[in-house]
C-alpha cells in the first residue's frame, strides 16, 4: 500500500525546527563536556578555542549527514513525521547532505556572526544582537516569498521536507 506523501507545511517544519534546537543543545553540551579536559590541561588558548569551534561544527555535520543519509530524518523530523529528500524525489546523498549543511551553516551561523561582529562597535549591544537575529531569520522568512514555500537553505541545496502521515491502522 502506498502512503500519501505531501510537502510539509511551514508550521510543521518550524515546530520540528524548535524541537531540533532542543536536541542540538543537548548534543552540543555533551560534545562540549568531552572537550573540556583539553581546556583544563592546555588553558584557554585562542587556537584551542578555534579547534573547539571546528570540533562542534564537525559534530553537527556528523549528526545531520548521518541522519539525513540514513533515512532522510533527524530525531525531530521523525517526531514531526518529516522526511528530507532532494527536489527530484530521490533520497539525500552525501553531496546533497554536505551542501545543505554548508549552506545552512553559512546562513544560520556565519552571516549572523559576521553581522554581529560588524555592528557591535557601532551599535548598542541590543541593536547589534537584533541585527544578527534579523539575518538569522532570513532563511525562514524566505519561505513567505518562495513559490514552493521552501526555506532558503532548502531552495539553494535542492532539497525539500516532505510530510509522511501515519499509515492507516489495519
Amino acid at each position: 500500500m502506498e502512503q500519501n506523501i505531501t510537502m510539509a507545511g511551514i508550521w510543521r517544519r518550524l515546530g520540528s525546527l524548535l524541537y531540533e534546537v532542543l536536541l542540538l543543545s543537548a548534543l552540543i553540551l555533551f560534545a562540549g563536556v568531552a572537550f573540556q579536559p583539553l581546556f583544563a590541561w592546555l588553558g584557554q588558548e585562542t587556537w584551542l578555542e578555534w579547534v573547539f569551534r571546528l570540533y562542534l561544527l564537525a559534530v553537527l555535520y556528523g549528526y545531520f549527514t548521518w541522519c539525513w543519509r540514513r533515512g532522510g530524518q533527524t530525531l525531530a523530523m521523525k517526531t514531526w513525521r518529516l522526511r528530507l529528500q532532494r527536489q527530484d524525489g530521490y533520497p539525500i546523498d552525501i553531496k546533497t547532505a554536505g551542501l545543505r549543511f554548508a549552506i545552512a551553516a553559512i546562513l544560520l551561523i556565519g552571516i549572523p556572526a559576521i553581522s554581529y561582529l560588524g555592528w557591535k562597535a557601532r551599535l548598542p549591544f541590543k541593536s547589534a544582537v537584533f541585527a544578527a537575529l534579523s539575518w538569522w531569520a532570513l532563511p525562514y522568512l524566505w519561505s513567505v516569498w518562495d513559490k514552493d514555500r521552501l526555506f532558503l537553505h532548502d531552495r539553494l541545496a535542492g532539497t525539500v521536507q516532505m510530510y509522511e502521515p501515519r499509515p492507516p491502522r489495519t
